[in-house]
């Protein structure tokens, strides 16, 4: 039996004493606790769908989700087959992992939002119950009617020097118009709202759009697309956003923004506007429902992209070019 140091090293080609798995503090949406691999990458309980996704992703998709760097085991192989069968005898002896990389790593207070995208939250393989269950949490949610709802987040208080979190529960119930405010919240810092990095998100719709437009066959249920900006502003930028140090800005009612109407979605017309002192990151995570072609369990293949998801981007960029 070989130890774990065994496979510690065999995976990620780490000394034994050099691995430090730590909670992911950045975390926000999800059902399954992540961790911080050596303060580089982000460990995330294997699941054999997501990993065989991330081991055939298409090169027009790469950009667009976290970079995979392998797996990684904590015990040993036997345990973990243990495991893999049900086995009561393993219980946490071993645990398998996707290694990721740390979308928020070079982020001194990142921001980070995690919208559910799609009208459908469940995979080909589900069963009736879970079908059902899922249907109904998209009806009671925007998901149904927009394609998009909101499933966590954690954006940096300048009045307050410290991070404000929302969990996934107050999506599950928000209407239009509390998504809208949410978002509205996500982008503001001191009751101003910041329009250099909704006007980059803007962008990175734009090409995630028409990425996707070109993956015929592909489903991407129950996934969410991350956003993360940075929340220390410069101080020389501090000014150009009327900061406010007495009021915190998740009780501000007024927000000084221009009126306007949303336009139609259009690729053509993507905002080009990248300010390297707003650099933001858009990815698509999680992958334990899709469906792509190179999959021979599906029983049912798809035609066209992902109409479902495209809504919500659709409906997303709307949101927020009316924030505008």
């Amino acid at each position: 039996m070989k130890s774990n140091s065994d496979f510690l090293q065999k995976h990620l080609k780490f000394k034994p004493d050099e691995v430090s798995l730590k909670p992911l503090k950045a975390q926000v949406g999800g059902h399954v606790y992540m961790k911080i691999l050596n303060d580089q990458y982000v460990c995330k309980p294997l699941n054999e769908r997501e990993l065989q996704f991330y081991q055939n992703i298409p090169k027009n998709l790469a950009d667009h989700v976290p970079a995979f760097q392998g797996t990684l085991v904590v015990g040993n192989r036997e345990e973990t087959g243990k495991e893999r069968r049900g086995s009561s005898s393993s219980r946490g002896s071993s645990r398998e992992y996707l290694v990721l990389e740390n979308l928020t790593k070079d982020y001194k207070k990142p921001c980070v939002l995690d919208l559910k995208m799609g009208t459908r939250m469940y995979g080909d393989f589900a069963t009736d119950s879970k079908r059902k269950s899922q249907r109904k949490k998209s009806t009671k949610s925007t998901s149904a009617k927009l394609g998009v709802r909101f499933c966590g987040s954690q954006r940096f208080s300048v009045s307050n020097n410290s991070f404000e979190m929302f969990d996934k529960y107050v999506g599950r119930n928000a209407d239009e118009t509390e998504l809208r405010k949410l978002l509205e919240q996500f982008f503001t810092h001191g009751c101003s709202l910041r329009k250099d990095v909704i006007n980059n998100v803007l962008g990175e719709i734009c090409r995630m759009k028409k990425s996707l437009l070109d993956l015929e066959e592909y489903r991407f249920y129950s996934s969410s697309i991350l956003i993360i900006y940075e929340g220390l502003i410069k101080e020389e930028k501090c000014a150009s956003y009327n900061f406010s140090d007495a009021e915190n800005s998740m009780d501000c009612d007024v927000f000084e923004m221009e009126a306007g109407e949303p336009n139609n979605f259009n690729v053509e017309k993507c905002r080009k506007e990248e300010l390297p002192s707003s650099a933001v990151q858009m990815k698509i995570i999680d992958f334990a429902n899709a469906s792509f072609p190179s999959m021979d369990c599906d029983q049912s293949m798809h035609e066209g992209p992902d109409r479902g998801f495209l809504m919500g981007l659709d409906n997303l960029y709307e949101i927020l070019e009316s924030l505008l």
